[in-house]
């Protein structure tokens, strides 16, 4: 009882034994007729009483016990009673006048106990140590002796096994029956190293090997040993390999890897053999077995990947192996597909369809063919597979469709190259065509040749597919089969110009045939006009293929490009007409595009340069889109497709004025301008606001461009000084008649919804248009600081004079804006280089004027005047803060350093200065608040970005930027004592904050982050400084443990437990990454047990139904011993499990295998799953680690083995004697499902 926490379900389960617990015995009911068929407890007289005593659980625990305890003893035992005879188990008596009791539902039970899993891992145990001390004991090297000891332990390991069989503890002698399977395995091996000379070892391991498997199937189905069985069918199994090894050790075949395929095959085969065997074993063990069977499935599928490794290497070879290839793979063909009678048939389907085709294709290969058309036998060999797939009615245990979908995926495959065929040899030809320019180009012969074996190949798999859609059952299928062979014609249709050796012009006229053609049967023939999208979608493909193919080769011919491009724009016209009407706008745009692409190949015939051809293409589409916004003559969606084409040439002749500006570019802008108006004026249908306003947003910036061009044009000198100033002006004049303009079109019948976006979409583009202004003025070397000066100061007038009679509130911030970069030219006019006098001025002006806000009261919205302050809060700390991390104490411009700390003994300062403020504005919660209180967290924030520069100062001092300020005293005194006071700080801002109500628990998080950040960087190789984070990583773990103690039972205000346990790792690498004084187990236990104590007291503790389970509540509100125990489990033992591969130690070892047993213990006495499972999963981990790093160089095997021993003895000495006291159904046992 001592392993369930669930008592009530225990006692009241009526269909088990009171006595053992025991449910079923012998595949029967345990309790017949009131009598336990296992320990003979009769309780068809005590039943009521027994019942009654269940039912009031642990109050009446003892007084049950008892009662069970003397329970008489059935004088013939009940097993004797006839098999057949099913007894229904003893229901509790009705009582009179008592309450029917609901039967308690039965939860499923897991098939893993405690103690089977301990037996597992002690055998395991007890393995790994007599390997350690047979193989690895540098006194023991004698062969004989070596294999008299394998053959004791084995025989013991055997016996023992059979005795514990007897004794009916059957999972027990399970465990100690696969431990002798490992030793017997090493007896074969011994037995293979006695073969005579000339005689392979291999034939002595296979006949070993196969007398030994024999013997384990027939005495492991006649006791119902299921790892003897198990081991005896896997290692029959691999008998043929070590046949097949054995043959291409001797050289008995040519080539010598001949043999190990075959073997392999053979493998393959006798697989199926077995799987076939274990349906009459099945019978005989009462098991379907499925754990051997996918056993010999998994040595079928790696005896079949070995297999076509060899056959790969033999494509490497001069010798003609494609025969032997492909009836190695036939054979393995004819395996898979007989496997798929056996486990997973759907994968046996999958591979026999891969391996049929690539048998096909090895023989396809040997195939003699002319030069180059070898692609086409290919082709046909894999499509015969899937034709015979489509036509073949029954397969059997076969799983059709797998086999299918695997063969045209193999047929995809060999269809890629003949698509990168037809791509290669189009491209070859679209270059040589390119390059012959003027002269007539003719497709070579070659090249004709190569598109039509790919052509003719991708035809053969296009057919193959195509009989495959009509074998399917399934319509769906069909039609997707349907539709792929048609998009495999797609790329022959594009080799198809190709594959006549004629001049270009045939090629063309071939493109835009199949394009017509395409068009007309989508538009005419009614099977394909009314067929689905997916199958109407490829010949839509081939339309549109054929005019770009057709446009590619004709351009560079002039003598074709204009027949060529008159009839592409007819393609693209009869394409249209059988698109869907939506996408024909689409279409419009295409045409058009190409029409202003032809008349700039036309102008460029000219001797107009490229300048001016850009700008009359522009003015051309512009006046063409003008006439069309007004008038109705296209439909909407294709006049949109023409603005959308004209704006491509406008964009280009904007960004050209960054480069050239001259006369034609304002005409172009001009006439933009003039169609930027026309679209805002517009009565035409479909124009709607998101048009009007971007028309709007143009004419601002049209007109900038249009003036930088014509003083370009016009003046002899640089016109950016002029220009810019008129802009500037423009501007400042435009965004104060913004509202001028609203009116206007109020009273021009525009809605009032339009008229607000045009003049918002002005705002923004003279916006737009002053900023651009200003950074040219800056960056333009005719302009310079004086012109940008003139230029700040006008926008800002403009501004101000928005936000005064506009009433636009954006203005002041514009006008400020402005006005602070004339003050900064201003500045840098008279030579101050110092970066603060430029930040605080209008940082302490927004701070004053938000101020005087809040304390006037004249503001109805303080969430406003409270931004205000704490933008020049932001704007007097955060820039200095950053200048002294990048350039120290400064000028800030500069990274020269400076004699005194003064920016951080100034930011430090102002933290103080700060926290004092808030202090002045805070109030406890609850009391009524100041008229600052909207200020106070921007108080408190400056504050601890201030008090950073701290943590700042120190890293520097500690990286040996700045000098120290005391040269006498210890580095790293002096940083811990810069963060010191950045934590003080920043611990201060948060004592405030949680006065004042605050339930964040991150508002000391910064004051953590201080206090480690400086610290660290400080680290050298140094006992004092190693020491002091030693010192610091405790202090944190310290503070986390008070913390979730405090947790417990109140709300608290320090940070998560992650977060302060992550800090603590950090501190703790740091001083660790010296390697230096301690090793890594002094800076990780004590990372481990501190995560190991704070989830012991959340387990204790319990969970609330009202707490929350996330990260930053942890380990409070969480349960169970994998939410609260595991991650401190894991810090604990996995950084050791690692140290023992880089730096094995024999002490590391054997305390990691010290932990996990300690952890496995107390895991299984305590009923908890975490440090059960995890302390099992360990033990192997730091075995296999302990073997990886070559034991017996650093890790004593003496020892090493001794500690393995001694804790498998203990694990199987519990292990056994748990399954004694239980018995060998162990009801009583603790489960896996039962652990917390």
């Amino acid at each position: 009882m001592t392993w369930t926490d669930d008592v009530a379900r225990f006692v009241l389960d009526v269909d088990a034994c009171p006595r053992c617990h025991t449910r079923t015995w012998g595949g029967l009911p345990a309790l017949r007729d009131g009598v336990c068929a296992r320990c003979g407890a009769d309780v068809r007289e005590a039943g009521a009483e027994l019942w009654e005593a269940s039912q009031e659980l642990v109050a009446a625990a003892r007084r049950r016990q008892a009662i069970v305890d003397a329970l008489p003893t059935a004088v013939a035992a009940a097993a004797s009673a006839s098999p057949v005879a099913t007894a229904a188990a003893a229901a509790p008596p009705a009582v009179a006048g008592a309450a029917p009791v609901a039967k308690p539902v039965e939860r499923p039970r897991s098939a893993v106990s405690l103690q089977s899993v301990l037996a597992v891992v002690g055998a395991g145990l007890l393995a790994v140590a007599a390997i350690v001390f047979t193989f690895l004991n540098p006194d023991l090297t004698d062969f004989s002796t070596r294999t008299t000891i394998i053959g004791v332990v084995t025989a013991v390991f055997l016996g023992g096994a059979w005795l514990l069989h007897s004794r009916r503890l059957q999972f027990s002698a399970e465990a100690v029956g696969a431990l002798g399977m490992v030793f017997l395995a090493l007896d074969v091996w011994a037995f293979s190293r006695v073969a005579p000379d000339g005689l392979s070892a291999w034939f002595f391991g296979a006949l070993g090997l196969a007398v030994s498997g024999a013997v384990m199937v027939a005495v492991g189905a006649w006791l119902r040993m299921r790892t003897w069985l198990w081991s005896g069918l896997v290692g029959l199994a691999l008998v043929p390999a070590l046949v097949g090894y054995g043959f291409d050790e001797l050289r008995v075949f040519s080539p010598a890897d001949v043999a190990t395929a075959w073997g392999h095959v053979a493998v393959l085969l006798v697989g199926w053999g077995l799987i076939e065997l274990t349906r009459p074993l099945g019978r005989r063990m009462a098991s379907p077995l499925r754990a051997d069977r996918v056993a010999i499935t998994v040595l079928q599928l790696l005896a079949i990947l070995l297999t076509l490794v060899i056959a790969a290497t033999w494509m490497f070879r001069g010798d003609d192996l494609r025969l032997a290839s492909a009836a190695v793979l036939g054979a393995l063909a004819v395996g898979a597909l007989l496997s798929t009678r056996g486990v997973a048939p759907v994968l046996w389907s999958i591979v026999s369809g891969l391996l049929v085709s690539g048998a096909l294709v090895q023989l396809a290969l040997t195939v003699p063919v002319r030069d180059g058309w070898q692609p086409v036998s290919l082709a046909v060999a894999v499509t015969l597979p899937v034709v015979a797939t489509a036509v073949i009615r029954r397969m059997g245990s076969i799983n059709r469709s797998a086999l299918l979908v695997t063969q045209l995926i193999v047929a995809a495959f060999l269809a890629l190259p003949a698509i990168v065929l037809i791509l290669a040899y189009g491209a070859t030809a679209l270059a040589l065509t390119w390059m012959s320019r003027r002269e007539p180009w003719v497709v070579e012969p070659v090249t004709a040749e190569g598109a039509l074996v790919a052509v003719i190949s991708l035809g053969v798999i296009a057919t193959g597919v195509w009989a495959a859609s009509r074998g399917v059952r399934t319509p769906a299928a069909a039609g997707l089969l349907a539709a792929t062979a048609r998009w495999v014609l797609v790329p022959a249709a594009a080799g198809l110009p190709l594959v006549a050796p004629a001049h270009v012009a045939a090629v063309v006229a071939i493109s835009l045939g199949l394009s017509a053609a395409s068009s007309l049967a989508l538009l005419f023939v009614p099977r394909v006009r009314d067929s689905r999208l997916t199958l109407r979608a490829p010949i839509a493909m081939v339309a549109y293929g054929g005019v770009v193919e057709a446009i590619g080769f004709s351009w560079p011919h002039a003598e074709l490009a204009g027949v060529a491009g008159a009839l592409a724009v007819g393609a693209i016209a009869l394409a249209a007409r059988s698109a869907s009407p939506r996408i024909r706008p689409l279409h419009t745009g295409l045409g058009f595009g190409y029409a202003i692409i032809a008349g700039a190949a036309a102008l460029s015939l000219t001797e107009l340069g490229t300048l001016p051809v850009l700008c009359l293409l522009t003015s051309g589409a512009a006046l063409v889109a003008i006439a069309a916004s007004v008038t109705s003559w296209l439909p909407v969606g294709s006049w949109y497709a023409v603005l959308g084409v004209t704006a491509v040439p406008f964009g280009i002749g904007v960004f050209s004025v960054l480069t050239e500006r001259s006369g034609w570019t304002a005409l172009s802008t001009g006439v933009i301008l003039l169609l930027a108006v026309t679209l805002l004026l517009t009565r035409r249908t479909g124009a709607g606001l998101l048009l009007r306003a971007g028309a709007a947003a143009l004419i601002v910036p049209t007109l900038a461009v249009v003036v930088v061009c014509l003083t370009a044009q016009l003046l002899t000198v640089s016109g950016s000084p002029y220009a810019l100033v008129i802009i500037a002006v423009l501007v400042a004049c435009a965004l104060p008649t913004t509202g001028l303009v609203r009116a206007g079109l109020l009273r021009y019948g525009m809605p009032e919804p339009i008229a607000d976006a045009v003049r918002l979409a002005i705002e923004a583009s003279s916006l737009v248009t002053g900023a651009i202004a200003v950074v040219l003025a800056l960056v333009r070397a005719a302009a310079g600081l004086e012109i940008a000066f003139v230029v700040l100061l006008v926008l800002g007038i403009g501004a101000a004079a928005t936000a005064l009679w506009m009433r636009r509130r954006y203005g002041w911030w514009t006008a400020a804006a402005s006005w602070t970069g004339a003050l900064w030219c201003a500045w840098a006019l008279a030579g101050v280089t110092v970066v603060e006098p430029y930040l605080l001025p209008p940082a302490l002006a927004a701070i004053t004027v938000g101020t005087i806000l809040l304390a006037r009261r004249r503001t109805a919205a303080p969430r406003s005047a409270a931004a205000l302050v704490a933008t020049g809060l932001g704007i007097a700390v955060v820039p200095s803060l950053a200048l002294l991390a990048i350039t120290g104490n400064g000028t800030g411009t500069s990274f020269e350093a400076a004699s005194e700390l003064w920016r951080a003994y100034a930011l430090l300062a102002g933290g103080v200065v700060l926290v004092v403020l808030a202090a002045l504005v805070t109030r406890p919660a609850g009391v009524v608040p100041t008229r600052f209180e909207s200020i106070r967290p921007a108080l408190l924030l400056a504050a601890v970005v201030a008090g950073a520069a701290g943590t700042v100062q120190g890293v520097r001092l500690a990286w040996e930027v700045d000098a120290l300020p005391i040269a006498d005293m210890h580095q790293m005194a002096q940083v811990f004592g810069f963060a010191i006071l950045g934590a003080g700080i920043a611990g201060a801002a948060g004592v405030l904050a949680v006065t004042a109500g605050t339930r964040s628990r991150w508002v000391f998080a910064p004051a953590l982050l201080f206090l480690a950040i400086g610290p660290m960087a400080a680290i050298r190789n140094d006992p004092a400084a190693i020491w002091t984070l030693w010192g610091l990583e405790l202090a944190l773990l310290l503070a986390m443990i008070a913390t979730v103690w405090r947790a417990r039972e109140g709300a608290v205000h320090l940070p998560p437990v992650w977060f302060q346990w992550a800090l603590a790792w950090t501190v703790a690498v740091t001083a660790w990454s010296q390697r230096e004084i301690l090793r890594v187990e002094g800076f990780s236990i004590p990372l481990g047990i501190a995560l190991v104590i704070v989830g012991a007291i959340a387990f204790a503790r319990g969970r609330r139904d009202s707490e929350p389970r996330t990260l930053h509540t942890w380990p409070i509100g969480f349960s169970g011993s994998w939410a609260t125990l595991a991650p401190g489990i894991i810090a604990t033992l996995l950084p050791s499990v690692m140290a023992t591969f880089t730096d094995p130690q024999t002490w590391r070892a054997i305390l990691v295998i010290a932990f996990a047993l300690i952890a496995v213990l107390v895991g299984a006495r305590k009923t908890l799953a975490a440090p059960f499972i995890l302390g099992i999963s360990a033990l192997p981990l730091e075995i296999l680690v302990v073997f990886l790093v070559q034991l017996g160089d650093t890790i004593n095997p003496l020892l090493w083995w001794i500690t393995l021993a001694t804790a498998g003895i203990v694990l199987l000495v519990i292990a056994v004697g748990w399954e004694r006291r239980t018995g060998a159904d162990a009801s009583l046992a603790a489960r896996i499902r039962d652990l917390r």
